[in-house]
């Protein structure tokens, strides 16, 4: 019996169905622009509208922002305790915290942006990389790594509950030592990641990849109406922080 394959659309095989989410090519392009201009600019002040207008992004495309923040939560404790000795080692007060705000502004906006692209599958921010031109090697690249992430936090967590399974009980240890066993066994976890891609690598040197240098796509991404309007209003948005950073410098 022969069967039939349907091809995905371009709803289908692009953005996830009943979101309503523009082109993902459209979403690269506003995370590329609030990047860029969080790490151009220096001041907690002129930053505000980038932040601003991230925040308004995660609303509108209803990000997974909770899911995120569930896998920074250890990373705000050191941020928040950086910026208030920051603030208090500084001369001036008020400028620490300012610069420090400035510092919180620019985590969140490249947290948002994390956010924005984590919404999407990650066969469909390959496939909008390839039709941004960039190689498919770099392509293949980012969508292999971001499946060894998990792995590799999966493999960390595996051998620290083989370590309390022994009856090592870390929430008694002190910090020294809880530091020190993590160093034993970030080593052969980093380790056996390394072995896996090298693995990969060879399987896929014996499959020829990269001999061919252009590839064909089973699902390619369709620009609609309103991913037109969004480049559109992405476009005039950054010509506009182009232009208030222009007249920030001027003014100051």
């Amino acid at each position: 019996m022969i069967m039939s394959v349907k091809k995905p659309s371009s709803s289908e095989g692009g953005c996830p169905k009943g979101r309503g989410v523009p082109d993902p090519r459209v979403v690269f392009l506003f995370v590329f622009v609030s990047s860029t201009a969080c790490v151009a600019l220096r001041e907690a002040l002129p930053m505000a509208p980038v932040l601003l207008s991230a925040v308004v992004a995660a609303i509108l495309l209803r990000a997974p922002v909770g899911q995120v923040l569930r896998r920074l939560r250890g990373l705000w404790a050191v941020l928040v305790t950086v910026i208030a000795f920051q603030a208090l080692l500084s001369a001036d007060i008020v400028a620490g915290l300012l610069l420090g705000a400035a510092v919180l502004e620019r985590l969140v906006i490249l947290m948002l942006g994390g956010a924005l692209l984590a919404g999407y599958p990650g066969h469909v921010l390959v496939q909008a990389m390839l039709e941004l031109r960039i190689p498919y090697q770099l392509a293949y690249m980012v969508s292999t790594g971001m499946r060894f992430v998990p792995q590799f936090s999966e493999s960390f967590r595996d051998s620290l509950m083989a370590i309390q399974l022994r009856g090592v009980d870390l929430k008694k240890l002190g910090l020294k030592f809880r530091f020190k066993i993590y160093t034993y066994l970030l080593m052969p976890t980093v380790a056996s990641g390394v072995h896996g891609a090298r693995a990969l690598a060879m399987a896929m040197e014996l499959r020829g990849f990269g001999a061919c240098g252009r590839r064909s796509s089973y699902a390619p991404l369709r620009m609609r109406r309103r991913d037109w309007l969004a480049l559109a209003a992405v476009t005039l948005w950054a010509a506009a922080l182009a232009a208030g950073l222009i007249l920030w410098r001027i003014w100051l």
